[in-house]
């Protein structure tokens, strides 16, 4: 009998070895941990710089995009050759649904007309290395020391940038070409204030987390030698938590310090229903470390007379005082009413909404003439609706809105569910709830969503918390066909080469509109260099309208009149694709200058009654 029974185990264990031989992994473990760490880890350090025409997010696109397309093309192959048994690749309920909102985007060009081509397709790459994001995480990424990895870079990135911002408010980064020269400014390389903050609140949560990680192993070990490391780990994480926790206050961004409030709220009440007690002592203990920089942040910003604490102050006395002006949003929120009324079931096109901002704005004042002169009602020009929901709402209409909020309600039901249970959700599914809530919320007045390198974040939160608390509610794998996800390899591989392929197309067109608008060459040389970059669809609408400004610029020079009305043609075509305050400006300016007063009654409409100067020689 035991040596029948001997037989069957070797035979069991045989056959256990030959399955793990036949296993494949997704990607390679150092082609994983390289890419993913780029991504997440440098992007909010690194700009264009002032030798590209976009000296600011190209950049930033690049060292966020190309690792993930990389690491996409690999998990494709993988699975184009291997399948997802073999592989162990699942696409989840959540992650179906994702796509299937990624498939209206794709048809919405269809569906209504677009005025530039060009803002649509690097929207659409945008949404679409999200989703890669999600799925390679969900994937590849367990909660384990890589994701710990992650949240150290990250951590890194936001203490490096509050290096520069407190360089930058001193005026002393004439020597660091690395450092965003905007002197005078509390934002390091984020080049905005409210990201500035929302990137500081982001590190600032990642830090909680680590200190909870590592203390609570440090209080689980035995061996006296292993402490010594996780010593270092502790103390080293309540530096960064230092120091970040000083840039948040420091940025006086009121979103995102609220965010980080809504987040530590969401992490106390899942590590209560989880039973962390112990844990949750500690992030209150933590936490409590965090309110009393505050206090340091304000007696330090009196003492040496910087003013931050007091801008902090009354942003905060303004926000109790005048809580229905939404920090002067009413105004964009009240003319993206007639943004969303241009295309209610299909919206105007992702990434569309700046270039309906000014029609609308045009509608909104003739509809309301009553707002014309009413407090916060000033005219204006914003690419953002200074709130992700609205704005989606306005590019996406009914149709995306309702499958972003099927999501959205599903996602938050199973998160309510699991806390009613007190299902003992692991910590980095936690850390995945909290770092949601943290993006949602101040998503309600900025745009984190619209800067790749943050909303990466959110793919990340959603893969480490949706494996823990949707699992109950839906069957995991929802596709079962080895063949199903082999096209969707085929899938996942040829959007990843062909994005990258755009996006070194646009990387080319760039550096060609630089040169021909930097550099001291002939109009002729300008114009085949700028004909060149339109063949890039990147870079196609950025050359038009500076193909356009040539022309108009070397008509008035040489007081040619042909020229010059054929560049004031191109300008206006320019306007109509993508409407922007300069364009409209300048087209007036210009116009005056030919005496075309056709263009001018055209262009009039769009500027507030009365806004437009009668002296001829200024708009």
């Amino acid at each position: 009998m035991e040596s029948d029974y001997d037989a069957k185990a070797e035979k069991f264990k045989g056959a256990n070895l030959k399955m793990a031989r036949l296993k494949k992994r997704l990607a390679p473990v150092w082609l994983t941990a390289t890419a993913l760490f780029i991504t997440f880890s440098l992007p909010n350090l690194v700009f264009s710089g002032r030798y590209w025409f976009d000296t600011l997010h190209i950049m930033k696109w690049t060292v966020t995009m190309v690792p993930i397309g990389i690491l996409t093309i690999a998990a494709g192959i993988s699975l184009i050759r291997f399948g997802a048994e073999r592989t162990n690749f699942k696409l989840d309920a959540f992650g179906a649904l994702w796509l299937m909102l990624l498939t209206f985007i794709t048809v919405q060009p269809f569906l209504l007309q677009l005025s530039s081509g060009s803002t649509f397709a690097k929207e659409w790459f945008y949404f679409a290395s999200l989703f890669g994001v999600y799925m390679l995480t969900y994937n590849l990424c367990d909660g384990g020391k890589l994701h710990r990895a992650l949240l150290w870079g990250g951590s890194v990135n936001a203490s490096i940038n509050i290096l520069f911002a407190e360089l930058l408010i001193r005026n002393m980064n004439g020597r660091f070409p690395f450092i965003l020269d905007v002197p005078g400014n509390y934002i390091g390389n984020t080049a905005q204030q409210e990201m500035f903050g929302l990137w500081t609140a982001m590190a600032v949560l990642n830090c909680i987390f680590l200190h909870l990680h590592y203390v609570g192993e440090l209080k689980e070990r035995e061996k006296l030698f292993d402490r010594p490391a996780l010593f270092s780990q502790v103390a080293l994480n309540l530096f960064f938590l230092t120091v970040n926790s000083w840039g948040l206050w420091s940025s006086t961004a009121r979103g995102a310090i609220l965010s980080l409030l809504v987040a530590f709220v969401v992490l106390v009440v899942g590590l209560w229903r989880s039973g962390r007690i112990s844990a949750l002592k500690r992030s209150a203990k933590l936490f409590g470390i965090v309110a009393a920089f505050l206090a340091i942040f304000l007696a330090v910003s009196s003492m040496v007379g910087t003013g931050r604490g007091n801008a902090f102050v009354a942003k905060m006395m303004d926000m109790m005082q005048n809580p229905t002006s939404v920090g002067g949003r009413i105004s964009i929120w009240r003319t993206s009413l007639e943004v969303f009324l241009k295309a209610p079931i299909t919206g105007v096109g992702l990434g569309h909404y700046k270039w309906s901002f000014l029609d609308a704005q045009r509608i909104m004042y003739k509809k309301r003439p009553d707002l014309l002169d009413a407090p916060g009602y000033e005219w204006q020009f914003t690419y953002w609706a200074h709130s992700e929901y609205i704005q989606w709402l306005c590019e996406t209409g009914i149709i995306g809105s309702a499958l972003l909020l099927l999501l959205a309600v599903w996602w938050l039901y199973s998160f309510i569910l699991a806390l009613v249970r007190r299902d003992p959700l692991p910590q980095a599914a936690l850390w995945g709830c909290a770092m949601l809530f943290l993006l949602w919320f101040d998503a309600l007045f900025s745009r984190p969503f619209h800067r790749i390198e943050n909303s990466v974040w959110m793919a990340l939160a959603f893969a480490m918390s949706n494996r823990s608390i949707l699992r109950a509610n839906i069957k995991w794998t929802i596709i079962e066909s080895s063949a199903v996800y082999r096209i969707f390899g085929v899938f996942l591989a040829a959007v990843s080469i062909y994005g990258l392929f755009f996006l070194a197309g646009g990387i080319r067109g760039d550096q060609l509109i630089y040169g021909a608008m930097s550099r001291a060459i002939s109009p002729q040389e300008s114009e085949s260099l700028l004909k060149s970059a339109e063949t890039y669809v990147m870079s196609r609408d950025d050359a038009k309208e500076q193909f356009a400004y040539l022309y108009a610029r070397v008509g008035a020079a040489g007081e040619n009149v042909e020229i010059f009305t054929e560049g004031l043609r191109y300008m206006y075509a320019a306007f109509l694709r993508r409407p922007t305050s300069a364009l409209l400006f300048d087209l007036i300016t210009y116009g005056r200058k030919l005496g075309a007063s056709e263009l001018i009654s055209l262009l009039e409409p769009y500027l507030k009654p009365g806004m437009l100067n009668p002296d001829p020689q200024a708009p």
